[in-house]
């Protein structure tokens, strides 16, 4: 009857809470880690998604109003010596710590953006005659119902028709530095950050614990938990400390498999399967992500993957070990040593 009894809250409340538990303690040791995340934004894989030949293609027909089918390889050369490796590892590592410095409580604002001062700095450099000679030789001549000029709203970019490019070159470089100069010294990321920040009281999830420490704890609570019912249920379960011992083993060993499981899983390609079957599938609001955003977020998750399925495998691995010991420790037990 006891045994019966026992079985019942193991099924329906200690395995569920065996495995949140593990999960929880996996998923912590690497969310609560800013390391985590600017190893993954620094990634080699990330990097070159960031500077791959869709998102440069965007950037320049986009920002630069170039006209479609425009050979525009030139110009990417040129931006990929500008932006830089080292410029970006500098602005990931930047926003990581200054996001966690306002989760943890050290400063009171965060605002994410990204210092274009670097970028103006080059731009106005050694490479401002070979930026004008590339991008004058390869601008397309006006058409006639088009208003000359560099730039203009509604228009693409492109050259008067006739005149020598060395002309023109010696003309732009006069205004460039001025042009240049309206190049914002930040570009803010999320324009609705404010907005959010006041509608969501995140922050506030313990009063007066900063957000790591609330969910820390958190997880400690959950832990305690689970552990006390997987306690309580060994003792209900027998009267040895035989029986007791091999139920503590054989209860905690299935939510081990289970998490042992998910870390193999996290470092197989199903993951990267179901991500690009949701970004395929992906609808936001009438928003379908380009290409070239699915191309940064399929790099960003395998960046993640290996930590997290090393997280996985450890805390699993762990659990199956004492298990284990306990499966063992039990056996070599005498029957007749009760509580």
């Amino acid at each position: 009857m006891r045994k019966g009894f026992a079985l019942l809250i193991t099924i329906t409340l200690v395995f569920p809470l065996l495995l949140s538990a593990q999960a929880v303690i996996a998923s912590v040791s690497f969310a609560l880690d800013r390391n985590f995340y600017i190893q993954a934004l620094q990634s080699e894989e990330v990097v070159q998604a960031l500077l791959s030949e869709h998102v440069l293609s965007e950037l320049i027909m986009e920002e630069l109003s170039l006209p479609p089918g425009m050979d525009s390889a030139e110009i990417k050369q040129i931006l990929n010596s500008i932006v830089t490796h080292d410029y970006l590892n500098e602005q990931v590592s930047r926003l990581v710590h200054d996001f966690f410095d306002y989760l943890q409580g050290v400063n009171n604002d965060f605002e994410p953006v990204i210092d274009l001062i670097p970028l103006r700095t080059a731009l106005l450099g050694e490479r401002q005659q070979e930026i004008l000679s590339v991008l004058v030789a390869t601008l397309p001549d006006c058409e006639p119902s088009q208003s000359t000029g560099i730039s203009g709203e509604d228009q693409t970019l492109c050259k008067p028709a006739g005149v020598p490019d060395d002309f023109l070159i010696v003309q732009l470089q006069l205004i460039y530095p001025s042009l240049i100069e309206q190049i914002p010294e930040e570009l803010p990321l999320g324009e609705k950050w404010d907005q959010w920040l006041s509608q969501e009281d995140w922050r506030s999830f313990l009063p007066g614990v900063a957000v790591p420490a609330s969910a820390l704890l958190a997880a400690l609570f959950l832990t305690f938990v689970a552990i006390s019912f997987w306690y309580i249920t060994a003792l209900i379960a027998d009267e040895s400390w035989r029986m007791r011992l091999q139920w503590l083993g054989w209860t905690l060993m299935i939510p081990a498999i289970l998490i042992f499981l998910v870390g193999l899983t996290a470092s197989s390609n199903i993951p990267n399967f179901w991500v690009r079957f949701g970004l395929e599938q992906a609808n936001f609001r009438g928003f379908t992500p380009e290409p070239a955003i699915g191309a940064i977020i399929r790099a960003l998750v395998n960046a993640a993957l290996l930590r997290v399925s090393s997280s996985f495998l450890i805390v699993g691995g762990i659990s199956g070990a004492l298990s284990l010991a306990l499966i063992f420790w039990g056996l070599v037990t005498p029957y007749n040593k009760k509580s």
